[in-house]
């Protein structure tokens, strides 16, 4: 079943795109700096205090993305888990949001690169365009390609309607 969620990183507007949660959802980006504990080590028995933290399988569960995906993001500098001192990964539901933000990015196309950058530079209450310098071509540059494709993909979908004798609306004429 084909999703639409709303994604925003906080102080901005909404942007729509596909998959993975529901419509009405809205799925808020922590800022990286509001990240408490990020890269920290934490003793096993204080796990219990920190209540929704979830080990990797966990957030396997809560996300959909795989153990292996999960492991690349963090290797990229996506997502920065905290560690027990026995080296487990713990995530948090900010984590959760961020890889569904990941997830969506990717799937529209951005590069890990780009997105990691885009992390870096979103922050609560700052306005997108005078952020990170670069920040705002990067942007520009994946707006045109995601218009042109969606340009494409309207061209595609018009000429299979012809061919199908289909109206746009996905009836039969």
């Amino acid at each position: 079943m084909p999703f639409s969620p709303t994604y925003r990183a906080k102080g901005s507007a909404g942007a729509s795109g596909p998959r993975d949660i529901d419509r009405a959802q809205v799925i808020e980006l922590p800022a990286p700096t509001a990240r408490a504990g990020q890269g920290e080590f934490v003793r096993d028995a204080d796990t219990v205090g920190l209540g929704a933290a979830l080990r990797i399988g966990e957030m396997v569960d809560a996300t959909g993305v795989s153990e292996r995906l999960l492991r690349y993001y963090e290797s990229r500098g996506l997502l920065t888990p905290r560690r027990t001192n026995r080296g487990h990964r713990l995530y948090t539901q900010a984590d959760v949001a961020r890889v569904r933000l990941i997830r969506l990015l990717l799937d529209g196309g951005m590069s890990t690169k780009d997105i990691q950058f885009l992390l870096e530079c979103v922050h609560e209450e700052v306005d997108l365009t005078s952020v990170c310098g670069q920040l705002d071509s990067v942007l520009e540059r994946e707006f045109g390609r995601i218009t042109r494709e969606i340009r494409s993909l309207e061209l595609t979908r018009q000429y299979i309607a012809v061919l199908t004798g289909r109206t746009l609306q996905g009836q039969v004429s």
